[in-house]
């Protein structure tokens, strides 16, 4: 049986992504002090306190509990994945995997509707529609690497080989 290369290659980017993820959940600081001095060299026309409570929530927003439990559950997930195929259980593998295609679709949605939210907190619209218009673009994105991702996995685990029957005889043959 061939091994599933792709499955390595996409658990792999997985595992890093899912890495990052958890720690962005988990160890993700908020430091004013730090960002009102980058702003001292800069001309914000007084939205240095906008930036910075909107720094502040989305900060908060990315290590609430919800985004800590996705992250962990993410990880999980491809953890199961790469344990299943060192086994070569492929095809548990490949479902597992597309176990983990969904949780991140469902993150990425969860993540596009809070930064929606904290986009809100801006009284200045141009600086909201552009977070809003950021926040969609890496929707969509999230959106069409499952679907390229979610593609190759399918396709790949509908054409893995059938087993032929054997042409050599046997007792019950007449």
């Amino acid at each position: 049986m061939k091994k599933p290369i792709h499955l390595y290659i996409l658990a792999t980017l997985a595992g890093i992504s899912s890495l990052l993820r958890l720690w962005g959940a988990f160890f993700s600081k908020f430091d004013e002090e730090a960002m009102r001095a980058s702003f001292a060299s800069f001309q914000t026309n007084g939205f240095e306190d906008q930036i910075i409570n909107v720094s502040r929530a989305s900060i908060e927003f990315s290590t609430n509990g919800i985004n800590k439990a996705l992250a962990v559950i993410l990880l999980a997930l491809i953890i199961v994945t790469i344990v299943f195929l060192f086994q070569k259980k492929n095809e548990t593998a490949s479902y597992s995997y597309i176990g983990y295609l969904f949780g991140t679709l469902i993150a990425s949605t969860y993540a596009y509707l809070g930064t929606k939210g904290v986009a809100g907190l801006y009284t200045e619209e141009l600086l909201r529609k552009s977070t809003e218009a950021g926040a969609l673009g890496m929707y969509v994105l999230s959106i069409v690497l499952f679907a390229i991702f979610f593609g190759l996995t399918v396709f790949f685990l509908v054409r893995k080989p059938k087993e032929k029957p054997s042409m050599a005889q046997t007792a019950t043959d007449i």
